[in-house]
């Protein structure tokens, strides 16, 4: 079955306000509760961007984010109305296939969706179970778990259902950028280590891709970017490679509360290190978070 990378399916089916972070280009239903998506990594992103030859294992966090929202829209008629919530997000990436060329990387996704949480007419949750190829090589895999609600609904959650003017996150210097990985502070979302080495999470409302369109909380792909960071630091290799992550998301993150980022234990594996960390929120865990570094 054919699938066309020559335009990218509409941003509001994927929750983004530039057309430039859309990553899909195509779907097709294959079955029941089958599917099969086109996306296309891009070599010069802002930042997810190649670095040491390599695509970043980031861009498959968001691809499967992308195609949980794509196919709860197209799929199962979700209303554009509606809000998703990222209950959580797991990938796992095959680093030999990740190898950038002159050539566009072209994606076939393969995805079975399971854990349908019935409506009337819509859905109200699910899950996906995705497989990322390139030239029939499988450069990854991962798993999504999402909520989808109605505006009303929404509004309970939030706070109770109460009234709250979100202000403004609190001010927290980033970490060397060559400590956790980066080259840019603006793309720094940690602070400098505190007591027991703690780090206090760095919100950047006017960060281009991690804040594309405004929200009243911190968005998951915040929150993962932040668990690399943290990840490097807390192993003193600020150049390896996320080969895989998994975080789970019980709390709404708040944009404008104090969060520490934790990191529990480093363990070793064969082939990868696995940090272990959580953002502690006003005393509760609010993400609880893995993440695999290649050795």
């Amino acid at each position: 079955m054919k699938l066309s990378y020559d335009f990218t399916v509409s941003r509001q089916l994927v929750h983004r306000s530039a057309v430039a972070e859309v990553l899909l280009t195509d779907w097709r239903q294959t079955g029941p509760d089958m599917f099969i998506v086109a996306a296309q990594w891009p070599r010069g992103h802002s930042l997810y961007g190649v670095r040491g030859g390599r695509f970043d294992p980031l861009l498959a966090a968001e691809t499967i984010r992308q195609v949980g929202i794509l196919l709860a829209h197209v799929g199962f008629e979700v209303p554009q109305s509606c809000a998703f919530l990222m209950q959580r997000l797991a990938f796992d990436c095959a680093p030999d296939q990740l190898h950038a060329s002159d050539e566009p990387f072209d994606l076939v996704v393969t995805v079975e969706v399971g854990g349908v949480i019935r409506r009337a007419c819509t859905i109200g949750g699910m899950r996906i179970d995705v497989t990322l190829r390139h030239d029939d090589d499988m450069v990854g895999e991962g798993s999504g778990w999402l909520r989808c609600i109605s505006p009303s609904t929404y509004e309970r959650l939030r706070w109770g259902g109460a009234a709250r003017a979100v202000g403004a996150p609190p001010l927290v210097a980033p970490a060397d950028p060559a400590s956790v990985g980066r080259q840019l502070p603006a793309d720094v979302v940690v602070g400098p280590p505190g007591p027991e080495g703690i780090r206090q999470l760095r919100v950047a409302l006017d960060h281009p891709v991690l804040f594309d369109h405004p929200l009243d909380h911190v968005p998951g792909m915040l929150a993962l970017e932040a668990m690399r960071q943290a990840a490097l630091a807390a192993v003193g290799r600020p150049d390896a490679l996320v080969v895989g992550a998994d975080a789970t998301f019980p709390a709404f993150l708040e944009l404008d509360r104090e969060c520490d980022l934790v990191v529990h234990s480093v363990t070793t594996a064969p082939d990868r290190q696995l940090v272990n960390l959580h953002f502690v929120q006003d005393g509760a865990v609010a993400v609880r978070g893995e993440v695999a570094l290649s050795r």
